[in-house]
Formats: structure tokens, sequence, C-alpha cells
């Protein structure tokens, strides 16, 4: 009954929480481009789709100073399907409306409209909220704390990694710290102080610092510089780079690039090391005089276990994640004279990156299950308990 009651004050205040968000999402508007310009959302009310180029939309703007507002935009068509989007009744969209003076009134004259980008972000929210609630109605307790730690690490990235990365900071440093951190507060969070956390962070930590020294040699011999379109849109970003900021020619890209792929194997290491090193606490209370031997054997026994099954998660997260690198080589275009072979399509720096960061981050994976393992078997043989 206690758990029920638990679960149910979490639930409300998770589904106060989420309104709040939900209320300021759904309200959004924001003046850009020096006062030059308002995002706003709008859905659409009316499309008229008799011309074969385009769509006429009626748009209720429903954010904003103009909010009620009726407008017409365009949505125009450029004859490739795969670009071109149909707009429904229904469809809420970001709106970005030139303004002629940085002080809005409701009255003011809507000249121009331009059709962003679809509004995607309240769904998002609320599939947060729906995978919050399962954590608490599944975990209860242990639900909680993996949000907690989830929150914990998020705003470690948000707070301390990125700010890091922009004041020039040596970036496989910064992801080294920036996931020590993220590793000891959810195993903290998780299992409180005890060997079984212990192990398991030293062990994380080993994966993460094998991890790095991978992927720096990697970058050096591949001659990873960062600037790949197909990766991350570096280009994208290393345009706005040059155009608003003067130290951007100054960050070292190539380790922006490797931090990244440090931060992306840290989840799978970290769920890696806890299950060898809570596997050993168990076989330790199970028989409190096994040996150190046999404590750091029933831990590799279990990381060869997981071998299999984890490897296949990080190449399979990977692939799909670029699912278009797999499809390219077994297109054709003879009209134009163009292959895409696989060995030349990997040669190019983009999907070297991705299988470098599928292949790193396995090895690293594969070097932390015996370091964990042993680190786990000297430090539970050695207690009198499994929860000293």
């Amino acid at each position: 009954m206690k758990n029920w009651k638990a679960r149910a004050i979490s639930l409300v205040i998770l589904s106060v929480i989420l309104l709040v968000f939900d209320v300021r999402v759904r309200y959004y508007s924001d003046i850009i481009y020096n006062g030059t310009t308002l995002v706003c959302i709008g859905r659409v009310e009316k499309v008229d789709s008799s011309e074969l180029v385009s769509q006429i939309v009626t748009m209720k703007i429903i954010s904003g100073p103009f909010r009620g507002r009726l407008i017409t935009a365009e949505n125009n068509f450029t004859g490739r399907p795969y670009g071109d989007r149909v707009l429904r009744n229904g469809d809420k969209l970001f709106l970005e409306i030139p303004l002629k003076r940085s002080q809005i009134s409701p009255d003011d004259k809507i000249e121009k409209v331009y059709l962003g980008q679809y509004f995607r972000n309240r769904f998002l929210l609320h599939l947060l909220g729906a995978f919050c609630a399962l954590l608490i109605v599944v975990g209860n307790i242990k639900g909680l704390q993996a949000i907690g730690s989830l929150a914990i690490s998020g705003s470690a990235m948000g707070f301390i990694f990125v700010p890091m990365l922009l004041k020039g900071y040596n970036p496989l440093w910064t992801a080294l710290f920036v996931s020590a951190l993220a590793t000891v507060a959810t195993f903290l969070i998780v299992g409180g102080i005890s060997r079984k956390v212990i192990s398991g962070v030293l062990g994380t930590l080993c994966g993460l610092t094998a991890c790095g020294i991978f992927i720096s040699l990697s970058s050096v011999i591949l001659h990873f510089t960062g600037f790949d379109v197909d990766f991350g849109q570096m280009q994208l970003g290393l345009k706005l780079w040059r155009l608003e900021t003067e130290e951007g020619w100054q960050w070292d890209h190539s380790g922006i690039l490797v931090a990244g792929i440090i931060v992306g194997a840290l989840g799978a290491m970290m769920d890696v090391c806890m299950a060898i090193s809570s596997s050993v606490v168990e076989v330790k209370k199970a028989n409190p005089n096994i040996s150190v031997k046999n404590a750091i054997r029933s831990g590799l026994n279990v990381g060869r276990d997981i071998i299999g099954t984890m490897t296949n998660t990080l190449i399979f997260a990977y692939i799909g994640a670029d699912m278009t690198l797999m499809v390219l080589p077994g297109l054709n275009f003879p009209e134009r004279g163009v292959v895409h072979p696989f060995f030349r399509l990997l040669n190019k720096e983009g999907p070297a990156v991705e299988a470098v960061q599928a292949l790193v981050g396995t090895i690293g994976l594969v070097l932390a299950i015996p370091i964990t393992a042993l680190i786990a078997g000297l430090l539970t043989g050695y207690g009198k308990s499994a929860s000293e």
C-alpha cells in the first residue's frame, strides 16, 4: 500500500511539472535576429490545394503577441517528394514573421509570414512524460532514482560539458571529466556508497579512458577534422562559428568530435559495469566464504554473457542512427554514372567516424568487463560482507 501511495504522489508531482512545461511550450514565442523577426506557433485551419505547385494555407496563430490572428501563407512545392511537405488541417508549424519594430502591438499589420518546421516539441514533452511515468509505475523508488540520475546527467552535459567546450577547454579531458561526474552521481543515486558502486565507477572510468585513448589514436591516424557534413551537421556548426565568433577558428573541432564519441559510449559502459559489480556482490551474499579468485571469475562469467548482447546493442544503435549509409552502396545512378562502392563510401570521413564510434565504443566496453570484474572481486572478496 505504501508503495502505491508513493507512486501516486510521484505521478501527481510529475503531472504538475509536465503541465507547467506544457504551458510554456504550447505558448512559445520569441524575437530573434536582433529584434527583426518574431517566432511563434501557428495551426493550419484551411488548405487550398487547387494549385499544382503550391498550397495556400490559412493559419491561426496560437502563441505570441499575435495570438488568435488568422494569416495566409504559401507552401511551395519543389517537385521533390522527399523534400516537399503536404500540409493538412490541424498541423502545427513554427512561423517566422518579419517585424518593422521591436515593440510589437497586437494590432500591427502582418505583411509576410514564412513557414518553418513542424511543431514537434510538445509531443516530445508528452513522450518524456510517458517515459517518466512508466519508470515510476514499474520501478517505484528505483524508477525515481533513475529519473534523478538522468536529470543530473543531462544537467552535467548541458550546464558543464557544453559551457566548458565553448570556453575552449580540451574536449577529450572535458568529456572524461563530465563523464566521471555523471557516472559517480548516477551510481551513488542508484546504489549509495558501497563496494558495488565503487567497483562500478572505477570500471566505467577505466573503460572510458580506454575509449579516449583508442579514439584519439584513430582520430590522428585517420585524419579526422570534424568538418564533415555527414557527421552531426558539423558543417552547419562550422558556418555559424565562422560567422558569429572569431574563436570558432581556434576551436579543436576534431577534439569535439572525439568528445562526442566518448559521451556516446557512457551509457552502455555504466550499464555493463554496474551489472558485473552487482553480480559479484550477489555471489558474495550467497557464499560469504567465496575466495577472491572465484569472485573475479564469477564477474568474468557474467561479463562474457553480456558481451554478446551489449556489443550488438552498440553496433545496431549506430547502424540504425544512419541507415542511409547502409542503403547507399546498393544504389546505382546510371543516368549520372555514379555508384557508391562500400569501401569508398566507408573511406569518407563521416562513415569512417561512425565505424570508429561503433568499434571503439565496443572495444572500451569489452575492456571494461575484466577490469570491473577484477576490482569488484578484490573489493568484495576481501570484505566481511558484500554490503560493506
